[in-house]
């Protein structure tokens, strides 16, 4: 099982190439071996466009002769790799190791709850940490931004319906936000932003619709892929009409997606979920198992008899120590958030722990492991 390489391969080391090539001070990572530092400072504009959910294999092998025809390699996202995460690190710099967030679903026991982080609502439903009083969310989180570590005028171009987000408006720094409603707005938002900025200036534009179709319909399904055609036409239009601005654009991921072919239901293993202490977090192809004290070696049994076959299970203080989630030095809650053992789940399969609030949910195409249709995403490059 490989996980990202943060020496100069990863979603972390992008950033790094980006904050310094725009004057800024990166976090901890070396540069993009890819895109050097260097490579960046020779352009008046830098735009950043993540399509959520565009793997690198998914993308060699569809018909998107503009994408392919400025793909300048593979990179590898970051562990777990999904949005939560993933975005995470664009708006930050930061790896996992840093920033903290490590799934969909966390822990976070300063809150007293478990939450999806960036709806920011809990999980059993109700008010969001926007209604907790006086609640500092970069303060609570311990988040540098991207966007406050460079020394250029920059903005966020964000789909409506999580531009106004808690987690969105607090990670959006000294940045300005503009939000749009579909892949065309998008397209003429990021134009708007590029050609009303006579100095230099960083641009991030995040599109979802890819991920969202290959969760409900799977990455294969012809409504996925005809959908990055439509991504690559909208791309291609957005570079003509940079054309002669002196701008970097750059396409990538946050992580790519792979076919959902086994759901393993944790209420079918009652012995199992007696040993736990709270829900699974994290994603349903990363679970992170808190267990009850003195249950661990009952825990681990049990596990190795029933789901050995279709799952891994790791200490996730192992992980750490591996450097799963990047070098350096660690978000003081990291530890807390990834629980007492990692189930990693073999590729095809997932891990379903539903509460009583949920629906159950059916989906095609997921994210989180690391196969390489998960870890692996494009780093398009193209001068405009």
């Amino acid at each position: 099982m490989q996980i990202p390489d943060y020496q100069g391969r990863c979603l972390a080391n992008l950033m790094t190439s980006l904050i310094s090539g725009l004057g800024g001070t990166p976090s901890c990572h070396k540069p993009l071996l890819a895109l050097p530092p260097e490579e960046v400072a020779r352009h008046r504009h830098v735009v950043l466009v993540v399509v959520d959910g565009l793997g690198d294999q998914f993308l060699q092998t569809r018909p998107a002769p503009f994408l392919n025809g400025h793909r300048r390699t593979g990179i590898h996202a970051v562990f777990p790799t999904t949005t939560a995460t993933g975005v995470t690190t664009f708006l930050t710099g930061d790896a996992p190791a840093q920033h903290g967030l490590t799934g969909w679903h966390i822990h976070f026991r300063e809150l007293g709850a478990v939450m999806a982080v960036l709806p920011g609502k809990p999980r059993y439903g109700g008010s969001g940490y926007d209604q907790v009083a006086d609640l500092d969310v970069l303060n609570w989180l311990k988040h540098e931004v991207t966007f406050n570590r460079i020394p250029v005028v920059s903005a966020l171009v964000s789909p409506n319906r999580i531009a106004h987000t808690p987690f969105n408006k607090a990670h959006k720094g000294q940045a300005r936000l503009f939000p749009f409603r579909t892949l065309q707005s998008m397209v003429n938002r990021v134009e708007e932003v590029v050609k009303k900025r006579p100095d230099i200036s960083y641009t991030y534009a995040y599109w979802s619709e890819l991920d969202h179709l290959g969760h409900r319909y799977g990455p294969d399904a012809p409504l996925t892929r005809r959908h990055l055609e439509t991504i690559d036409d909208a791309l291609s239009v957005l570079a003509a009409r940079l054309r002669g601005t002196d701008t970097l654009l750059i396409v990538t991921a946050d992580h790519g997606m792979t076919a959902v072919n086994h759901q393993l239901l944790l209420a079918d293993y009652p012995e199992i979920a007696d040993c736990l202490m709270l829900p699974l977090c994290g994603e349903p192809r990363v679970a992170w198992a808190y267990v009850r004290h003195g249950w661990h070696e009952r825990f681990q049994a049990l596990v190795k008899a029933q789901l050995g076959q279709v799952c891994t299970l790791r200490p996730s203080a192992e992980l750490l120590e591996e450097g799963w989630f990047g070098p350096g030095v660690p978000h003081p809650e990291l530890a807390a958030r990834i629980g007492d053992y990692a189930l990693l789940m073999h590729p095809g399969w997932i891990i379903s722990d539903q509460m009583l609030t949920e629906k159950p949910f059916d989906l095609k195409g997921v994210h989180g492991g690391l196969t390489p249709e998960e870890l692996e995403v494009p780093l398009v490059v193209t001068v405009c």
